[in-house]
């Protein structure tokens, strides 16, 4: 079984769900676990403190003892995918390293402009593999370290090592790159970023596209479109955030992560998608 139940939903070509943490507390992720809604779980470090210590701290919570005696499987069947503050022009892997190594299940880089960009994500979430491997480039840059990332997770290094690559570049990969697209620069290299090896996910972010068109709703849709249709031409999932009065039609335009802000809006969307 994997340990990362969003990414066996995508690979069947289901439509997926998730909710932003409420990070304030440990209290928050315990509750996260007792929701059977949630397909994956958005803990935004952007807008909220860069503080990794509390990261590893809230992480503990999602392990749920009783739950994995059930299923026979470590880990949590809630995933957490980070959004670190660095844009994706600053190509910052210490970030990405530190969150990765407190065992998070995915990485979210905010302003990706470029596919150069959303390459270096990749290779920053990445292990250097042997050479001659069919799967070695994008080649890893990330260093080895990640023990508390182990615990989280219930995996041996070694099995760990192996399970930490990025999907779907790795079919068996355990790991979700997802680059936000929230500028018109990012909207004009969509499709280049898109085909970009080992990238999981794109997003079409309309709150930072709504401020980069400056409030005007036809051109931030339209640049909303492009992405979206970058996606789909490049066989990649396309994200986006959705509320109660847009998430049914999200789902029907054929986004297929997305990010509910609200618990009434994610039980509309999953009922949409048929889930």
């Amino acid at each position: 079984m994997r340990h990362n139940r969003m990414i066996s939903l995508l690979a069947e070509g289901r439509t997926v769900f998730g909710l932003f943490a409420d990070n304030r507390s440990p209290d928050g992720a315990a509750g996260i676990v007792r929701n059977d809604q949630l397909d994956f779980v958005f803990y935004d470090m952007e807008h909220s403190p860069l503080d990794v210590t509390e990261l590893r701290t809230w992480l503990q919570f999602t392990i749920d003892p009783a739950a994995i005696l059930r299923r026979g499987r470590p880990g949590t069947d809630h995933p957490v995918l980070a959004r670190i503050p660095a844009y994706g022009r600053e190509m910052n892997h210490w970030m990405v390293k530190q969150v990765l190594d407190q065992g998070v299940h995915g990485v979210i880089v905010p302003h990706i402009e470029t596919a150069e960009q959303a390459l270096s994500l990749v290779r920053a979430m990445r292990y250097p593999h042997a050479p001659g491997t069919p799967d070695a480039e994008p080649a890893g840059q990330r260093g080895a370290g990640p023990f508390t990332a182990c615990r989280l997770w219930g995996l041996s290094l070694m099995d760990y090592l192996r399970a930490a690559d990025v999907w779907p570049l790795d079919p068996d990969g355990e790991l979700v790159s997802m680059a936000l697209i929230e500028n018109p620069l990012g909207v004009r290299h969509a499709s280049a970023i898109a085909r970009t090896p080992g990238l999981s996910v794109v997003v079409a972010a309309p709150g930072d596209l709504s401020v980069s068109y400056a409030w005007d709703r036809d051109a931030t849709e339209q640049a909303i479109q492009t992405v979206l249709a970058a996606a789909k031409d490049a066989g990649v999932p396309c994200g986006i955030t959705a509320g109660q009065q847009e998430i049914v039609r999200r789902v029907e335009q054929g986004f297929r992560v997305i990010m509910a802000t609200d618990p009434e809006a994610l039980v509309l969307g999953r009922r949409a998608a048929g889930r």
